[in-house]
């Protein structure tokens, strides 16, 4: 059986999400690949994804999101309004995931990253030491956004919330959470990044 870590399958799922239209069927099932990608390695069996499966399909059908204009009877809808809708409810698998970490040529030559909180995560970790603890990552992390540094908005009671690259005025914020920085930290290490 492929490994669900596999590249094809996760360029896959990624695909999918980023497309315009896609059927509910296929966002829940990338949905739920890229998630349990991103979790430590241990083996969920075949039904329990299925049932997660299913449970996310039920739910991005129960939205009533926009349909595709062009073939309404489809029933494909938009991975970007479920995302929308996810954001606060559910966990968004991160878009970044699929970016090669950019190898720096030069010394002084600048590292770019596939998003714009990569950065800062690893600031953090700088400033705690090399430490990986998540309470004081995100406590590290509150401070830059106080400081109103970049691409932080504001600190609420749910998280911190964070512009994305392709952020504009008047768009939702991303949230930072505990569970979602312990998911970005486990992407980073195995990026090689920390």
């Amino acid at each position: 059986m492929t490994k669900l870590t596999s590249k094809p399958i996760l360029k896959k799922a990624s695909g999918i999400l980023a497309q315009e239209f896609a059927m509910p069927k296929d966002i829940a099932w990338a949905w739920v690949t890229l998630l349990l990608s991103q979790e430590e390695q241990k083996r969920d069996s075949e039904e329990k994804r299925y049932a997660r499966i299913a449970e996310f399909e039920a739910w991005i059908t129960e939205l009533n999101l926009p349909a595709d204009p062009k073939n309404p009877e489809s029933g494909a809808v938009s991975p970007e309004a479920v995302k929308n809708s996810a954001r606060n409810v559910f966990e968004w698998p991160h878009e970044y995931i699929f970016d090669e970490p950019v190898a720096a040529k030069h010394p002084d030559s600048k590292v770019t990253y596939g998003d714009t909180i990569t950065k800062p995560i690893l600031d953090a970790i700088k400033d705690a030491g090399g430490s990986d603890d998540r309470l004081a990552l995100i406590t590290i992390l509150e401070g830059y956004a106080k400081e109103g540094k970049e691409p932080f908005a504001n600190v609420t009671s749910e998280g911190i919330e964070w512009k994305g690259s392709n952020w504009s005025e008047g768009d939702k914020f991303n949230l930072l959470t505990i569970k979602t920085l312990n998911n970005r930290l486990a992407n980073l290490k195995k990026r090689g990044l920390i």
